[in-house]
């Protein structure tokens, strides 16, 4: 198999000053849970489907006891004003050198479908589960962290709370701006327990989405959604716990994981 397989699903139709949002595994799985909440929402156009020697030597087993490959995806949503790119996916590379390479695949790829904003997502992990979570900002450029000030969301951009982005949700903004392509990270506060699901803290950050991108999303379903998928999060977090272990280092270091 090689280093990466990007599967074609579809071919991706033209698309209207597209963001790409990020929502991959990492602490709480806030990104992830977002994003394929989007997806639930949405019904989007799968365009892509990443595979790599690079994602953890396991498969997943369904509940009609089928496997599935760890896979990351590419989907596209069509909208009125502006249309989505959604990156998700079961897992993120753990190593430097493949998370390196997997962020600059999709940096490639997104800039091939014509994106030029990148919004990231992922979790800052504190002691305990935050009753109200608050959502950190940080920007690849000043021009891009102005236009969100701007929006006078509940974005905190003044104040830092840890020294690095880690994982895919950080490289993804840095390559992208190496390639001019402006990105903001949305990083919320999440128990940092290795078996905490954050699903209040996803509905923290889809708040703000709808409210940045004028979403057309009900957030009373999610509620729904979270005791349908409940299951499925927790049997996929046993591979997931593992890959955020290894990402975040040593305990008690305070890094935002993707």
């Amino acid at each position: 198999m090689e280093r990466w397989l990007v599967k074609k699903i579809n071919s991706p139709p033209k698309l209207k000053n597209p963001v790409l949002i990020e929502g991959l595994p990492g602490i709480g799985n806030v990104g992830k849970i977002a994003v394929d909440f989007l997806i639930d929402q949405y019904d989007p156009k799968l365009i892509y489907e990443i595979y790599s020697s690079s994602f953890p030597h396991s498969v997943f087993v369904t509940e009609n006891n089928l496997i599935e490959m760890p896979t990351v995806r590419i989907y596209i949503v069509k909208r009125k004003d502006r249309d989505l790119i959604l990156l998700a996916g079961d897992i993120q590379p753990v190593d430097e050198e493949a998370s390196y390479q997997f962020s600059n695949l999709i940096i490639e790829h997104a800039k091939a479908l014509g994106c030029k904003e990148i919004i990231t997502l992922g979790g800052l992990g504190i002691s305990e589960e935050p009753k109200n979570p608050k959502v950190y900002g940080a920007a690849n450029s000043e021009k891009i962290k102005e236009i969100y000030v701007k929006k006078k969301t509940k974005i905190i951009f003044n104040k830092t709370k840890a020294d690095a982005i880690v994982g895919a949700t950080g490289l993804i903004l840095g390559i992208g701006k190496l390639n001019d392509i402006d990105g903001v990270g949305l990083i919320v506060e999440t128990f940092g327990h290795q078996f905490h699901i954050g699903l209040k803290e996803a509905k923290s950050l889809l708040t703000i989405l709808k409210d940045v991108l004028k979403l057309e999303i009900d957030l009373k379903d999610l509620d729904e959604e979270i005791t349908k998928k409940e299951r499925i999060f927790k049997k996929e977090n046993k591979v997931l716990t593992r890959t955020v272990k290894r990402m975040s280092g040593k305990a008690g270091d305070m890094s935002y994981i993707g």
